[in-house]
């Protein structure tokens, strides 16, 4: 997967993304683990945005590209390549 955000291009897996992403902008003892920082994201998705998120009940790496395509829909980051 490949996707920006502002200037920046991230490559990777969607997990591994999300994974660079909360290291960098949080200290790790606020979000443990990838997943809580992903399921923060969503609640503040649906928060600023009013729309749902529903992510799959399993699965960091489906999770994290759901999450990434409804970023894309609202203009939030663009998807430069999925797979």
């Amino acid at each position: 997967m490949k996707i920006r955000i502002d200037d920046t291009t991230y490559e990777g897996t969607g997990a591994e993304i999300l994974e660079r992403l909360r290291l960098a902008a949080f200290d790790p003892t606020e979000f443990p683990d990838t997943e809580s920082y992903l399921w923060q994201l969503r609640s503040n998705f649906i928060r600023m945005t009013d729309r749902d998120c529903v992510l799959p009940e399993h699965g960091l790496e489906e999770q994290a590209q759901v999450l990434f395509g409804e970023l894309a829909k609202i203009g939030a980051l663009e998807v430069l390549e999925d797979g």
